[in-house]
């Protein structure tokens, strides 16, 4: 469903996506002195109709993996036997270290993005990944430095 917003609901959702923690009595306060009076019921509908529309998907909480010791972000494209596709993939979600995989189009059938603390954990977990049944070969990049990680950011030219 496509819900057509205006620009207190887009201002629900920047304030959110800036601290999805913030009261709706200080969403209420900041948009009653920047656009109009609003009550907190009001900003409390709206959330919800966003919510329903699925433009806000509830808020999550982001481990800082580096402070755990986890500090090697690897890059994984993997071919498979077009075959056995869905038996790598069930076997892929249960390594805890890959913590995005992509079905994709192109030379690999999957791209995932693996966290571990040192090369030796990443040959570990490409090993692993290599010996599945269907797994043909796959291909590595280590992730030098992250430049954008922020799906949010497209919300400014929305």
């Amino acid at each position: 469903m496509i819900l057509r917003t205006d620009k207190i609901d887009n201002t629900i959702v920047k304030k959110l996506n800036l601290n999805a923690r913030m009261p709706y009595t200080e969403i209420s306060k900041q948009i009653s002195k920047e656009i109009k009076p609003l009550s907190v019921g009001t900003i409390h509908v709206r959330v919800k109709k966003l919510e329903n529309a699925g433009i806000i998907r509830g808020s999550r909480l982001i481990i800082g993996y580096e402070s755990l010791g986890f500090k090697l972000k690897i890059l994984v494209g993997i071919l498979s036997d077009s075959k056995k596709s869905q038996f790598v993939q069930k076997y892929l979600k249960k390594i805890p270290n890959i913590v995005q995989l992509y079905i994709t189009s192109g030379i690999y059938n999957f791209f995932c993005r693996i966290i571990v603390r040192d090369i030796l954990d990443a040959k570990t977990i490409i090993d692993q990944i290599g010996q599945i049944q269907g797994v043909i070969r796959t291909e590595s990049t280590i992730c030098l430095e992250e430049s954008i990680n922020d799906e949010n950011r497209l919300l400014s030219n929305i």
